[in-house]
Order: structure tokens, then C-alpha cells, then sequence
């Protein structure tokens, strides 16, 4: 039975796998944590006792230490000795005897490698083994350079006497008399160890788990080492070594990769001199049984591996299967003795359910049409068997309607792509079904890029919930479908016909859209509504005159600083009254400047495709923009047929004031009116061309021919002012002093003097 389930149903392989992985799994990880334990543990123990093994070790430096001092006080206590030391001048019999007593104490000593003995004063060095003082010449120096303390040790390698070419490790201690006594300070005492005594002396400890033991100064130099070729190595730079001579603590361990391998690294520091005491442990070899461990380790996991299989198959047979329980619910299967292929019973509960869920998306779509279609009855103006239904099963005594407006791009309601347009609109009520259907909301798109929605409510006035709902669905809409909806709210109602007006006022809201911006949502407040459209509309039409001013005469940036100005006094009025002062500025537009200033044909076809699309516009400001955009085309059209004509008038005013300008009553009115354009327009163009106002020019003529008469004829200066269309003579006399710097008769009399100088 077990095994025709486990190749029959996946479910019971599928069930099966995961027990055998979960069970694998733990016996993995419990063997990895108790091997990783055991290991840490036996680390643990062996540093420890590595610690205290060099513990031990550390007590040699104090006995070599002490043994030292011993032979330094030996050799001071002997008179021979001393003098050796205090002696100005070299005595061969004295040195004989002092080399007798320094063999004498050797013999007694047997770590002494050799003593030796300088004295400064007299230049003279003795030693037992024959070691010269030219040999001796670096350490002597050494000795002459420090002799602040009494006690000095220095690592190094001698020559032997018998044999230069051969060499020995020492570490030479030396003692400075002077420090303690009245002694010569050019005298010392030089005591030569053999590293080798050393390495004897330590590796007593050393055990089978260690892989190297060795001594370093506080310089981090190997003072001895089981391998000779190491003495004297410099290893401060290897990192363990760093972290051993920056610790404060007298001991320790810890574990770090030396050339490779995890090793564990214990030190001691010692008390008496400056010695540390270091032993090199592979983690590998701690464990002299490891190999064997993990054998053992591997077998185990392996059996209880095999176990879990077999516990597995108990537990896969023995747990509830709802799966299988289900699928004779919904289907009849087979008997298993009839039946000899394998079942996938994922594949068939799949086919199944999918199924179950076509059927339910079909009724369901069923339902929304049918409420979409009562929904377009209660709004499209059909009888009160709708809203009777839906006040039976609303979860309010009130009502409230919303529309749902898709803003475009191009100014039409959902684009020019109808698809496109369908298809948004039918995700924005979809969207607004799932998120306010837990509200009772009957929602349905009515109208080109409109939806509906009608939502029961228990007080007259909209919830702040539902408010936040739509605000919701309008930021998720733009997140998802990059699709701006505006939301107008409508009023509360209790009846059918407050119902439709609700609807009405909601959509009266998208109206608000044109002054405030897409993307929003509104409140409609009936009494405020109906102020506005009470209100008395003037048409601004001085700020009309001056657009088209400018648009004449080229002043761009004065254009688009008028039409905001323009922009902001209709602002105010409601949508219908914008729109018949938009149609008005359009007309008069095409009134003033199609004729006069530019070609009829392209004019025509700039004012004909703005119309097309004014009532397309969503908001004020893209309204503003096109106007903006109108007026400067117009501008460059007014610029380019309209320049010629400009200086034609131009030149035609300057030789008017030329033939005309001893009359009097000589104005720009008049000359306006001789080219039949404004006199405020003649003004600006004339400034525009010759940087002059008009009378500037006027006077500037006069001035010239006044000039003239003043130098070719004797008559007065009254008669001259007169001539020249200048009735007032104190003016003339001011217009000309202005001009010139000079009065009328000192003009005249300064050029009678320059013409009889000149004959």
C-alpha cells in the first residue's frame, strides 16, 4: 500500500522527499555543531596547557638571570679581577692570573660558553677562549655606548678562535661594574651562553602536539630556536607576532593561519627579563586520534540517515493527506487496482480549480454588466424600479453619486485611441469596484471616459473614509496605468431625483478641473455654484487692446506678461463665461490683425485650428499656453509681412513733417490720421524705427530749418519762431538753447564772426 502510494501520488513523493531532506539536513548540521564543539573544546584545553607548559619555561630566564649575576658577583669579589678592571697600564703576569681564575670559574659553570674581560683604561680584552679584542671590536663599541644600566644582553654570533671560518650562537650578557661601584666606567665584564644550553633547557618541556618553541626579545628578534638557521631572525612583522608584543596581558592563546595551516599560538612574557616564550601549534595535530574522529562521525551521521529513511516512510503514511481527501471530493478517481499509472495530483487539482474559477469570473462578469446596467438606468433618466432595489439593499438611508473623469493628454476625454481609451476607463471601474465594493458602491462607466459610482451612507454628508478611497484609487491609477483621474463628489440624497442631481452636480465639478488642474478631487457645493453663475461677467477688453498692441509691434515679452494678466481677470468667472470672453478675445484677435498686418490665408488657418480645439482644453493653463502660442506665431507672421509696410509709414511721416512742419497745428493726431492708424500705434511704431517720439523728430526739423534762417536772412528771431511752426517764442528760444547750448542771437552772431574770419 505504501509503496503503490509513493510511485502513484506526487503528493506522497513530494511528502516523502521533504522528510528525508528536513531529517538529512538536522543530522547534518547537529554533526557539524557537535564536531565544530569538540574541536573548539580540545583547542581550548590544549592551549591551556601549552600556557602553562611555557609558564614553566619562562622560570629559565630567571635562573639564567640569576645564575648570571651569581658569576658577576663572583668575579667582582675577586682582587685579581678588579684590578684587571682598574689597571692603567697592561701587566702580562697579572693577565696570566686573571686568565687562570677566569678558567677557573668557567670549570665551574658548564652553560658558560666563555668569560671575557676589558678593560678600557689600558685598551686590554682577556678571554677564556682565546677570542681577540679585534674580533671583539663591534661589542666593545656597543659596550663604550651604553652604560646606563649595569645589565646588557646581546644575541650575536662569534667566530671560533681555532677556526675563523666556523661560528657559534651566544648570547652574551655583560655587566657594567661602574653602575654599582667606584670601578672604572671603561670596564666590563663579558659572559658568553651557548644557545644551545638554552634550547635544552626549554625543549625538557616540549611535547609532541607543539610544533615549534622558541624565545624572542621584546624587538621581536629569535634570541633560540630549535632550528639553528633561524637565531637571530627578525620576525616582528609576522602578525601574531605583532598581536603578541602589543598585548598587556603576562600570557595567552589564540588561533591564526601561519604559512597556510591553522595553527594556535601560545605565549608567555617573562617577569625578569625581556623574553616571551612562544610555542606553534598546528590545529590539525592537536587531536592525535582527529582522522579516526571523523570516521567515526561520518559513520554515525550515516546511520541515523538510513533510520530517518525508514521513518520517513512511517511518517508520509501515517500523516492526514487533505490533498487526496479534496480531490475525491471534487472528482471521482479511479481505483488504485485498476488504476497502475502514476497520478499527479497537483496537475488535476490545477485543471480543476482553474476551471471553478472561469465559472466564477462568468458569473461574475454576469453580475457587472447587470449592476453596470442598473446603474446607467437610475442615472440615464429610466423609472424608480432601480433605485428602489438599490435603497432595499443599500447599507444607508442616504445616497451618494461621484464621477470619474480620465484626464488626457490631447485635451479629449481618454486620447484619440478609442481602444486605449476603453480600456483605461474600464480599469479605472474595476479598480473602483474592488476598493469600494466592502462600502456597498454600484459602480459603472456611463459616458466617454466618465464612471459612475453610487454609494450607500448614513449621514447626509460624504465620509471621510470614502474620500480617502478615491484619493487612494486616483494615486494608484497614476502609479499603475500612468492614467490621471479627476473626482468630482456630489450632494446627499434620499430620493431618485436628488440621486440624479447628485450626479449632475458631480460632473458640474469637472468644471472646477478647468481653472484648478487635473488629478484632483471636488467637493460640489450647490449655493457656491450658483453664486458663480449669477455673477456679472466683464469682458477686459483694455487688456484685449494691448495684446493686440503688442502683437503689432513684435513685443514678445510684453505679450506673454498681457496674457497672463488677461488669464488672471476671467479667472474668476465661471466655465461659460470663460469660454465666451476666450471666443470674444479670438474674434477680436482675428478682427484687428488678419487685414492689416499678416497674410489672410495663414491667419485664417492658425484662428481655425485653435477653435477647433478651444473647447477641448482641460485646464485654464493649457488654454493660456495656446494663446501664448497664437499670438507669438502671430507675431512672427505680423513681423514678416509686416516690416516693409512699417517703414513705408515711416518714411511717408518723416517726409510729411519735412513738407509740413511750419504749420502750426502739425500732431501726431494728424498724422495718424494721414495714414489711418491710431495715434498710440503711430507713436510706437515710429519710436520703434527711428528711436525718437514723434515730436522729438518734430522739433528736431523745426530746429534744423530755424537754423538755416537764422544764417541766410536778417530777420528777427520772433519771425524765424513763427516760420517754423513755433507761435510761442519763448519756447523756441528754450527747444533751441536745449539743442544747440546757445541762444538764437549769439548763434547768429557767432557764425557772422566765423564768415568775416573765413574772408
Amino acid at each position: 500500500m505504501i509503496r503503490q502510494r509513493l510511485f502513484r501520488y506526487a503528493v506522497y513523493r513530494n511528502m516523502f522527499l521533504s522528510f528525508v531532506l528536513l531529517t538529512a539536513a538536522m543530522i547534518a548540521l547537529v554533526t557539524v555543531v557537535l564536531f565544530t564543539m569538540f574541536s573548539w573544546s580540545t583547542a581550548k584545553e590544549v592551549g591551556k596547557i601549552s600556557e602553562s607548559m611555557l609558564k614553566q619555561n619562562s622560570a629559565v630566564s630567571s635562573v639564567i638571570r640569576d645564575q648570571i649575576y651569581n658569576v658577576g658577583n663572583l668575579l667582582l669579589s675577586d682582587k685579581e679581577i678588579v684590578n684587571a678592571l682598574l689597571d692603567k697600564k697592561a701587566d702580562p703576569l697579572k693577565q696570566y692570573g686573571v686568565f687562570g681564575t677566569l678558567n677557573r670559574i668557567q670549570s665551574t659553570y658548564p652553560f658558560i660558553h666563555s668569560i671575557g674581560i676589558y678593560n678600557g683604561s689600558n685598551n686590554t680584552y682577556l678571554n677564556t677562549k682565546g677570542i681577540t679584542k679585534e674580533q671583539e671590536k663591534e661589542l666593545l663599541e656597543e659596550i663604550n655606548s651604553k652604560n646606563t644600566t649595569y645589565f646588557h644582553l646581546f644575541p650575536r654570533r662569534i667566530s671560533v678562535a681555532s677556526s675563523p671560518s666556523r661560528s657559534e650562537d651566544v648570547l652574551t650578557f655583560v655587566l657594567l661594574p661602574s653602575y654599582y661601584s667606584p670601578l672604572s666606567s671603561k670596564g666590563a665584564i663579558v659572559i658568553n651562553m651557548s644557545t644551545s644550553t638554552i634550547q635544552e633547557l626549554i625543549g625538557g618541556y616540549r611535547n609532541e602536539a607543539v610544533d615549534s618553541l622558541y624565545v624572542i626579545d621584546d624587538h621581536g628578534t629569535i634570541i633560540t630556536h630549535s632550528d639553528r638557521a633561524r637565531f637571530m631572525e627578525d620576525i616582528s612583522q609576522e602578525s601574531y607576532v605583532q598581536s603578541i608584543l602589543s598585548s598587556t596581558s603576562e600570557s595567552g592563546y589564540f588561533t591564526r593561519s601561519i604559512d597556510g595551516s591553522k595553527s594556535i599560538v601560545t605565549y608567555v612574557k617573562s617577569k625578569d627579563m625581556n623574553w616571551t616564550f612562544i610555542s606553534v601549534s598546528q590545529y590539525q595535530n592537536l587531536l592525535f586520534n582527529m582522522q579516526t574522529l571523523r570516521t567515526t562521525a561520518l559513520i554515525l551521521a550515516l546511520a541515523c540517515f538510513v533510520v530517518s529513511i525508514f521513518l520517513s516512510i512511517w511518517l508520509t503514511h501515517h500523516a492526514y493527506n487533505p490533498i487526496r481527501h479534496l480531490l475525491e471530493k471534487m472528482i471521482p478517481l479511479p481505483k488504485m487496482k485498476e488504476n497502475r499509472r502514476q497520478i499527479n495530483e497537483f496537475a488535476i487539482l490545477d485543471t480543476t480549480y482553474a476551471e471553478m474559477t472561469e465559472r466564477m469570473r462568468s458569473m461574475e462578469s454576469e453580475a457587472s454588466v447587470a449592476r453596470e446596467a442598473q446603474v446607467l438606468q437610475l442615472l440615464s433618466g429610466g423609472d424608480e424600479t432601480a433605485f428602489r432595489r438599490l435603497a432595499r439593499d443599500g447599507k444607508g438611508p442616504f445616497f451618494l453619486a461621484a464621477a470619474l473623469l480620465l484626464d488626457s493628454q490631447d485635451g479629449s476625454p481618454g486620447g484619440e485611441d478609442g481602444e486605449l481609451q476603453s480600456y483605461s476607463c474600464a480599469a479605472v471601474a474595476r479598480a473602483a469596484q474592488q476598493m469600494l465594493e466592502p462600502e456597498g458602491a454600484w459602480v459603472a462607466a456611463v459616458g466617454e471616459g466618465v464612471v459612475a459610482v453610487i454609494l450607500p451612507i448614513k449621514q447626509n454628508r460624504p465620509p471621510i473614509r470614502v474620500t480617502g478611497m478615491l484619493e487612494e484609487l486616483q494615486g494608484e491609477m497614476l502609479r499603475t496605468l500612468r492614467v490621471s483621474v479627476t473626482v468630482g463628489i456630489g450632494t446627499a440624497a434620499q430620493t431618485y431625483e436628488e440621486l440624479r442631481e447628485s450626479f449632475d452636480y458631480a460632473q458640474s465639478c469637472f468644471r472646477q478641473r478647468f481653472f484648478e488642474g487635473k488629478g484632483r478631487l471636488f467637493h460640489c457645493d450647490p449655493v457656491v455654484a450658483a453664486e458663480k453663475e449669477r455673477s456679472d461677467a466683464q469682458y477686459p477688453d483694455k487688456r484685449e487692446k494691448r495684446i493686440i498692441e503688442a502683437i503689432k509691434l513684435q513685443q514678445r515679452d510684453k505679450l506673454e506678461k498681457e496674457i497672463d494678466l488677461w488669464i488672471k481677470e476671467i479667472r474668476d468667472y465661471n466655465y461659460h463665461e470663460v469660454m465666451f470672453f476666450m471666443n470674444q478675445f479670438i474674434g477680436g484677435l482675428y478682427k484687428q490683425l488678419n487685414v492689416h498686418t499678416v497674410k489672410s490665408r495663414e491667419s485664417a488657418e492658425l484662428f481655425l485650428g485653435f477653435t477647433r480645439r478651444i473647447t477641448r482644453f482641460q485646464t485654464l493653463q493649457e488654454t493660456a499656453d495656446a494663446l501664448k502660442e497664437l499670438a507669438l506665431r502671430l507675431c512672427s507672421l505680423s513681423e514678416e509681412s509686416g516690416a516693409v509696410r512699417h517703414a513705408e509709414v515711416v518714411d511717408f511721416i518723416q517726409m510729411y513733417v519735412r513738407k509740413h512742419y511750419a504749420r502750426p497745428d502739425m500732431s501726431l493726431e494728424q498724422v495718424a490720421g494721414e495714414v489711418k492708424l491710431s495715434r498710440s500705434y503711430v507713436g510706437k511704431l515710429f519710436k520703434a524705427h527711428c528711436e525718437l517720439s514723434f515730436n522729438d523728430y518734430l522739433n528736431a526739423v523745426r530746429l534744423e530749418k530755424a537754423r538755416e534762417l537764422l544764417v541766410s536772412t536778417e530777420e528777427s528771431v520772433q519771425s524765424i519762431s513763427e516760420k517754423v511752426g513755433i507761435l510761442n517764442t519763448t519756447y523756441f528760444y528754450t527747444l533751441f538753447k536745449k539743442h544747440y547750448q546757445i541762444s538764437p542771437a549769439q548763434f547768429r552772431s557767432q557764425h557772422a564772426i566765423e564768415t568775416k574770419k573765413a574772408q
